[in-house]
Parts: C-alpha cells; sequence; structure tokens
C-alpha cells in the first residue's frame, strides 16, 4: 500500500500539473470504485474546477468548486496519474477525468480496493474526525514530547505495529516502520515501554528521516505504485531491512530476517537491532 512518501509524491505532482483545471468530463468504468455511483457521481463532479488536492494520512483530498471534496484512497493498488488527450486507456483503468487543458487523469486499481468518496464540507469534517488520524510525522506537531507521550499511552503495544497504527502516526506503514525501527537500532518486537529516552529519540530523529528521504527519491515502487507522471520512486534501492530476508545487514555481519508481525511480515537484523 502506498505509504505517505508515495501519497505525498503523487500529490505534489497533481498539484502542479491539474491544479486549477476544469473536469469537463468523467467516464466510470468500474462502478465499484465511486461511492456515488453513475450520474450521481457524474453530476457532483463535471464542470467542477480542481481548486486545491492535499495529503491527509494515505489519503489524496480534492477540493472541488460547488462545495464539492473528493477523497481518493489507494489501498493496494491504485494509481493516480496524468496522461494526454490522445493515450490509450491501461487495462486496469477504473475511472478516468477529462480535463479544461486537454490531459486526462486516469485512476488505475489492479485489485479494485481503492475508492473516490465524495463529501461537502461538513461531512468531510466529520469523515476525518471519524477516522481519527494521529499526528503528521512531518508536521511541526509531531514533536518528541508528542512521540513520547504516545508510547506512553501504549506501552505494551511492539513499537512496529504501534508506528503503523493510523489514530496514533498518520501516514507510515509497513515499509517505513521496519526502516525506521533500523536505521534506530530497535527491534520491532519490543513493546514500547521498554525504550529508554535516548531510544524513543533515535527513533523519534529515524521516522522523520527515513520519511524524507523516500519523499527525496520519490517514494518507493515496491509493487504498483508510480507517482502522477507513471514515473517508479527510487527509493527501494535505499532499503536498509525491508524485503531483504536472509541478506546480509548493512550495518554489522548479521543476516536480515522476517517474521511475521501483526499479520505483516516484518524484517529485521536480530544482532544490530535490540
Amino acid at each position: 500500500m502506498p505509504e505517505l512518501p508515495e501519497v505525498e509524491t503523487i500529490t505534489k505532482g497533481l498539484q502542479k500539473a491539474i491544479k486549477g483545471q476544469k473536469i469537463t468530463k468523467i467516464e466510470i468504468l468500474e462502478p465499484k470504485s465511486v461511492v456515488f455511483l453513475g450520474q450521481t457521481f457524474i453530476k457532483k463532479v463535471k464542470g467542477q474546477k480542481i481548486e486545491d488536492i492535499k495529503r491527509r494520512a494515505k489519503l489524496l483530498m480534492f477540493t472541488l468548486g460547488g462545495n464539492v471534496f473528493m477523497l481518493v484512497h489507494l489501498k493496494i493498488t491504485g494509481q493516480l496519474i496524468i496522461h494526454d488527450e490522445k493515450d490509450a486507456l491501461d487495462k486496469f483503468t477504473r475511472v478516468v477525468f477529462y480535463l479544461s487543458n486537454r490531459k486526462k487523469l486516469y485512476f488505475n486499481d489492479l485489485r479494485k480496493f481503492g475508492y473516490l468518496k465524495l463529501f461537502n464540507k461538513e461531512s468531510l469534517e466529520t469523515e476525518l474526525k471519524r477516522l481519527n488520524f494521529g499526528p503528521e510525522p512531518l508536521e511541526k506537531e509531531f514533536t518528541l514530547p508528542v512521540f513520547e507521550n504516545i508510547l506512553i499511552r501504549r506501552k505494551k503495544m511492539a513499537i512496529k505495529p504501534l508506528l503503523m497504527e493510523q489514530s496514533l502516526i498518520a501516514g507510515i506503514g509497513n515499509i517505513y516502520a521496519a526502516e525506521a525501527c533500523f536505521m534506530a537500532g530497535i527491534r520491532p518486537t519490543r513493546r514500547a515501554g521498554t525504550l529508554k529516552k535516548e531510544e524513543i529519540k533515535k527513533l523519534h530523529e529515524a521516522v522523520i528521516k527515513v520519511l524524507k528521504e523516500s519523499l527525496k527519491y520519490g517514494g518507493t515502487s515496491a509493487d504498483s505504485y508510480v507517482d502522477a507522471y507513471g514515473k517508479e520512486g527510487t527509493f527501494e534501492k535505499r532499503l536498509k531491512v525491508y524485503g531483504r530476508k536472509n541478506q546480509n545487514c548493512y550495518r554489522c555481519s548479521g543476516r536480515v530476517i522476517r517474521i511475521a508481525q501483526a499479520g505483516r511480515g516484518t524484517f529485521y537484523c536480530p544482532k544490530c537491532q535490540k
């Protein structure tokens, strides 16, 4: 699933390419991909101007004209890709937006888990409250004391699932939780309450650093992720533990192992992560 760096990369690409454009036509090729089906969705969105595009956690939020807001969740295999007017459809294209600058925006989704959902301002605020996202780790609000308080509140929780819990910290998923734990030298199975102050500081710094580094390289294309122009991210080449089962550790003479943790694969080095 695309995580914070991937969704942020897509958001910035879309802001640059289509912000300010009007949606002139919509084709819904897969009704399951839109929450307001068929003509209802088209009626609300067609003719609206794309006033802004932002990210919250792993969601993209489109501000359209006419008090219309569209949340896009890419889930596992969703993509938002800008195309020229004459480009052919991808075989996994589910929704097409035709724009006033003669571009098209494809919503592709191999597994059909992603969605586009419409709101007005009031219902959007209600939805965001319901989702109850935690602080954004790349914003000023994500201070060391805030992070310490999160760990205190969930002191019995293993640290890697804690980092992935969206109600505690927004946007971190499996890849960056594993990478942050490695960078901080902390075993992902440790209970939050066992971390010492210096370890908490290192982990806080590692979370921020690994997310910023991934953003710099356009995210990680570990699966189907591409940016708004269909280009893969290159941070995968810089991953230290994720996906490296049985390979040599970059920091010591150990080998990376993979375990199951909270229903997800966890990668770490048992020799240098304590």
